[in-house]
């Protein structure tokens, strides 16, 4: 691989934006009237808000039956302003273009691509989502393409932290999306290490296997912060290269090799093929890094698609704005 696929963002840091606080109450008040009016007999959950879950609690996969799969945010980011003194993104708009197709046609997302948003804008966008019904969706996707440093990430105008948009997706606040999956993708610099890579003896690979088991719909508490997979391009305080993740990730859930795994066995094939068949001409690697706080198996199962519905690739959304 080119050394200019490498993004080494070293930016001047800029005074943040602070409109989570805004974004968090109108999440709050929105989602009052979605909480359930069922009620637990057992006395420890009576001071805990309540949330009916689409599975039982025993069941070991996520109900991917719903009537859509749900909404998948694109967040591509190519020019920033000057005072941020980061160099342009490129290279990758048709990386951005066959990710799109995949999570459109493989995964049956409906795709949303948003380009060189403000922070602003983002945040509009993000809590716009979090504030929306997904109850006949089966999960919500988010993809992140931008600069990033110290574990920040980068709008147009200035950085911010992923995290407090993040959980405005926890099960106490988007109560459609409790107990479903909250994917969040980002292809970004974490750093400016550089990982040199480490030679080691080959091993065998482990086969891994997975059944499914339905269960009746009976209410539980369930953890706030559960559900979740944030999956980053690299570690933390490294450099990540531009393409070798989202390059990796589109060829494992476009290829049929890997369509009887679950995601998350998916997301492991991913680290494996960038940590190893990826290299730099200066020979530097790269490793993916997963946070799971799934609590059951995520399987891309194919809906059934109505006689005369329109074709995937019609429900793609582009929404090219640069505000």
């Amino acid at each position: 691989m080119s050394s200019n696929d490498f993004v080494d963002a070293q930016p001047v840091p800029p005074v943040e934006a602070s409109i989570l606080n805004q974004a968090t109450n109108a999440t709050s008040s929105a989602t009052q009237s979605q909480q359930s009016t069922s009620n637990f007999s057992s006395q420890d959950c009576v001071d805990y808000p309540i949330t009916i879950v689409p599975v039982d609690k025993d069941t070991r996969c996520y109900d991917m039956n719903h009537k859509r799969r749900g909404d998948a945010y694109i967040f591509h980011h190519t020019e920033f302003d000057l005072n941020l003194q980061l160099d342009k993104r490129e290279n990758d708009g048709d990386l951005l273009k066959r990710l799109s197709n995949v999570l459109d046609d493989r995964l049956e997302f409906t795709v949303k691509v948003f380009t060189n948003l403000k922070y602003k804008k983002i945040c509009k966008e993000i809590t716009k989502a979090a504030n929306a019904n997904h109850q006949n969706s089966d999960c919500i996707l988010f993809v992140f393409m931008t600069h990033g440093f110290n574990d920040k990430l980068y709008a147009r105008d200035t950085h911010y932290n992923l995290d407090p948009l993040r959980l405005l997706f926890t099960a106490e606040k988007c109560r459609t999306l409790a107990g479903k999956p909250k994917i969040f993708i980002v292809q970004a610099c974490r750093g400016d290490s550089v990982d040199g890579g480490t030679l080691i003896p080959l091993r065998a690979n482990r086969s891994i296997s997975a059944s499914a088991m339905d269960g009746p719909n009976i209410p539980y508490k369930l953890s706030t912060h559960a559900d979740f997979l944030i999956a980053y391009a690299t570690v933390s305080n490294y450099g990540a290269y531009r393409t070798w993740f989202l390059e990796s990730l589109c060829n494992v859930l476009d290829s049929e090799e890997n369509q009887e795994d679950d995601f998350l066995s998916m997301m492991t094939t991913v680290q494996r093929k960038v940590a190893i068949s990826f290299e730099s001409e200066l020979g530097e690697k790269q490793i993916p890094s997963l946070t799971s706080l799934l609590t059951r198996k995520i399987y891309f199962t194919r809906k059934k698609k109505p006689r005369n519905s329109l074709t995937n690739r019609m429900s793609c959304i582009n929404s090219n704005v640069s505000e």
